[in-house]
């Protein structure tokens, strides 16, 4: 591959990086954060693939100057007393123009520049869109906090153990006595036992939901707090998701899960987080939906892989937000 061609692929990678951000469907992709990199570093392989293209323009320019050995004499004829660098040419060459390092090796015509144009290729024809249903059905599992026991016992009781054996505590394990009779632990277990709906789940503290009528609410928070509540405000109050249609999953009994894929960086770290509601689904799989809906307690088990149920007040499709995923 010639200098010029490695130029022109370099000047799409960063044409297609530029396109995809100022259009926005990098966030198809990536984090928002992440689209000024993006814009720059499409910048960047553009002003490369330019400035390496006029090199390239400038020495051809400048061996089209030279004169030909071979009429250099003046009189049309080789010069004899000067010994021929034909050979020496050729041993650096390779006999066939190109490049050769001191073992013997062309790299004149090396096909790893090509493989820039994969990425490019895939942007511009397929265009993937962002993770959807198909997403939630491979990589669908538990929603429970790493090292929780959801169905366990009320959390800082004294049957409350993590996987290691140790107490769930809200204070790292120190628990001083404040003269009362009672260590922080016991208090708060009392706190949690009072707060809990007898479903055996530990208990967590959330800000309080926000202010006005079917608050908007992410996924993610509504997972949390079904689970994990201890006023059981998502039970309590309906709050409004946005979210795509999907199939039920593992563990129900028919329905329809809504969800929204989580990512932390890009859609390679992708973590789906969905709610179950009973019936037949209102909309084909991967419609994006608005949905205010209440949580039922308890509903989230290990059988279902912790994935709560909802009732569903009222639910409207909608387009695919700017952003498709919660992070």
């Amino acid at each position: 591959m010639g200098k010029e061609t490695q130029s022109v692929l370099v000047a799409l990678l960063g044409g297609v990086l530029i396109g995809i951000t100022v259009s926005g469907r990098f966030t198809n992709y990536v984090k928002p954060g992440f689209g000024p990199l993006l814009l720059i570093s499409g910048i960047i392989l553009l002003l490369v693939a330019v400035f390496s293209l006029v090199q390239v323009v400038r020495a051809d320019r400048s061996r089209s100057r030279q004169p030909d050995p071979v009429t250099a004499t003046g009189h049309g004829e080789r010069d004899t007393d000067r010994p021929s660098t034909a050979g020496a040419a050729d041993d650096h060459t390779g006999g066939n123009g190109g490049d050769v390092d001191a073992h013997g090796h062309s790299h004149a015509g090396s096909r790893a520049p090509w493989l820039i144009l994969v990425p490019v290729m895939v942007l511009l024809l397929i265009a993937p869109s962002a993770l959807g249903a198909d997403a939630v059905a491979r990589s669908g599992g538990s929603q429970a906090i790493a090292g929780l026991d959801v169905t366990g016992p009320v959390a800082g009781s004294a049957a409350a153990v993590d996987k290691s054996g140790a107490g769930i505590t809200g204070d790292g394990g120190y628990a001083p006595n404040d003269g009362s009779g009672q260590s922080n632990n016991s208090k708060q277990a009392a706190a949690s036992a009072a707060g809990s709906s007898g479903t055996g789940a530990r208990g967590m503290d959330f800000p309080a939901l926000p202010a006005g009528t079917d608050p908007q609410l992410a996924m993610k928070q509504l997972v949390l707090r079904a689970l994990y509540d201890n006023q059981q405000s998502v039970s309590k109050t309906p709050v409004t998701v946005t979210g795509f249609i999907a199939d039920a999953g593992t563990g129900q009994n028919g329905g329809y899960t809504i969800a929204r894929v989580v990512i932390s960086c890009c859609a390679a770290d992708a973590n789906p987080m969905r709610v179950h509601v009973a019936g037949a689904a209102p909309y084909p799989a991967n419609t994006w939906v608005n949905a205010v809906v209440v949580a039922e307690p308890g509903t989230g088990t290990l059988a279902n892989d912790y994935v709560p149920s909802v009732t569903v007040k009222s639910i409207q499709q909608t387009s695919q937000p700017s952003d498709p995923y919660e992070h």
